[in-house]
């Protein structure tokens, strides 16, 4: 069919209908008084309505669109950044503690198992840094770590660099810090201990919470003190961690930061852990670091060690009860032994030798290797305990001290006061430490420990003492005093001259003279706190 066609057939049809009258398809034509009508509606309508032209309309239509445009890009985009945020931080809680909040599930095991596993890429995410805790046997030192700062010695309330390390228990009643040390010998019927003690051996409820209070007033204080008012405050009645992982996690006065805990070894870390549980949200976040590695880290932050060497570490640390001894190579503990002999031993010493100059007995009432005094008078005995600790401060710098103690006791046939005046001079309490050795805890150290080489003499001083466990730790790890970084002599009690002198000696009859300039003591203070500002390093 041709195109020429069709259109003659559609002309035919278009000529048809226009020549067919109007009623035939159905069309009437209007009336008049319709026509009338109409034109009454239309103006009415003209009256009502007018008509905008288009070129105004359009310019407020687009302008329209372009402010819902711009506001709807910026809603949404910053919806894909509120998200994209969340799911970072989302992988990042993930990875870390290996939980998925938006999955029902305990959150604090999935941190613990991340914390066992040594996964310690957390510190980006806590912005008040880190706060180290060094529980010692008889101080507890803090320090702080602000993101990009150094780390610095936090002073408790009395202005101390430290804080005595004990916890006076009597049934559901709790005393930390001096307050417990001030019971140490006159206890008011309930018993003071040291944490380090409690740690040792089966925990109980009441002695797991007494450690935990004594950890959360030293950090709250210490908490306040660095950040001020920072701490995330929520309305909450229960209990309240410490320290959070994330402010949105916190209940009332908790902070985030990341606590670091020094421990000695893994005989007490579960303990510790146990103890500290409820200081933490979720519970997994704490670090906890070997002391040893704490105070390497500490010694190379403050260039005490050489500089381009890898070689391992003898550590000799003077603490308050024992005396540790270990070697540290490449991030691990090579060798750790303990002699039960501290600066408080030296305390201890001096107590014993005051009570016998003032109470006229020679009878050394001390069992075995203890040398806690004992005197049925516990208030005198807690005076003596004082005086004596202050004596022995004083002789780290001098000679000779005089301790003086007014009404210390009663002369039962004249009923007058007693009073305690008498000068102390260093060799009374060398003796008195030599005749210790020698008399017990040698007996002790080889009956029942390996800390003592079998390849030297039996010690009869301290430097003989500290020679014969220094030579043990080097054949235990097959050391030689040549393959040794340096000898670090650290701890509270490294600061008396006895066991400074006696190190020396030591040093020199192991290895020879030759190696004293390996030998490091670093000076004042820096010593003992050497592991708490490692720890805070390694946060």
């Amino acid at each position: 069919m041709s195109v020429s066609f069709l259109r003659r057939q559609t002309y035919n049809r278009r000529h048809l209908l226009q020549s067919l009258p109007r009623t035939a398809l159905g069309i009437t034509a209007p009336s008049q008084e319709d026509d009338t009508q109409c034109d009454h509606r239309a103006i009415e309508h003209s009256r009502s309505y007018h008509a905008t032209p288009s070129r105004q309309i359009l310019p407020l239509v687009a302008l329209g669109v372009g402010v819902v445009s711009v506001y709807s890009y910026r809603a949404l985009k910053q919806m894909d950044d509120d998200w994209e945020e969340y799911y970072e931080k989302l992988e990042d809680y993930r990875r870390i503690t290996g939980e998925d909040p938006e999955i029902a599930s305990d959150v604090s095991s999935g941190a613990a198992a991340a914390t066992r596993r040594g996964d310690d890429n957390m510190s980006s995410l806590f912005k008040g840094g880190t706060l180290a805790v060094d529980m010692g046997t008889s101080k507890l030192k803090l320090a702080s770590k602000a993101p990009s700062s150094k780390p610095a010695i936090v002073v408790d309330r009395e202005g101390a660099r430290s804080t005595p390390s004990f916890v006076w228990i009597n049934n559901d009643d709790v005393l930390v810090g001096r307050m417990a040390e001030g019971r140490l010998y006159d206890s008011k019927g309930g018993n003071v201990m040291r944490p380090s003690e409690i740690l040792a051996s089966d925990i109980t409820t009441n002695e797991a919470e007494a450690i935990q209070q004594s950890i959360r007033v030293a950090c709250s204080n210490a908490l306040e003190q660095v950040l001020g008012g920072q701490s995330v405050t929520k309305n909450q009645s229960t209990p309240s961690p410490l320290f959070v992982l994330d402010e949105s996690m916190a209940y009332s006065g908790a902070y985030n930061v990341r606590p670091v805990f020094t421990y000695r070894d893994d005989s007490s870390l579960t303990n510790f852990k146990q103890s500290l549980q409820s200081l933490t949200s979720p519970e997994g976040i704490a670090l906890f670091v070997p002391e040893q590695l704490a105070i390497v880290t500490g010694a190379e932050y403050y260039n005490l060690l050489p500089s381009g060497s890898k070689d391992p570490v003898l550590i000799v640390d003077v603490g308050g009860v024992t005396t540790n001894i270990s070697v540290v190579s490449n991030d691990e503990v090579l060798h750790a032994s303990s002699i039960p002999m501290g600066g408080d031993t030296f305390v201890d010493l001096l107590t014993n030798y005051l009570i016998r100059d003032f109470y006229g007995s020679s009878e050394d009432k001390t069992i075995g290797i203890s040398t806690k005094p004992k005197l049925e008078d516990p208030s005198a005995l807690q005076r003596l305990y004082e005086a004596s600790t202050t004596a022995l401060h004083e002789l780290s710098n001098k000679s000779r001290s005089q301790v003086n103690i007014p009404y210390l006791s009663i002369d039962l046939e004249t009923r007058q006061p007693k009073h305690l005046d008498v000068g102390v001079a260093r060799s009374i309490v060398y003796t008195e430490v030599e005749t210790y050795i020698i008399n017990r805890l040698v007996d002790y150290l080889e009956n029942n420990s390996t800390v003592l080489s079998p390849s030297l003499p039996r010690p009869t001083d301290l430097s003989t003492l500290f020679s014969s466990a220094l030579a043990s730790a080097m054949e235990n790890t097959s050391q030689t005093p040549q393959s040794l970084r340096a000898i670090l002599l650290v701890g509270g009690g490294a600061r008396i001259p006895l066991v400074q002198t006696s190190v020396k000696h030591a040093v020199g009859l192991v290895a020879g003279d030759m190696f004293l300039e390996r030998l490091v003591m670093p000076e004042g203070e820096m010593g003992e706190e050497l592991a708490v500002l490692g720890a805070s390093l390694r946060g």
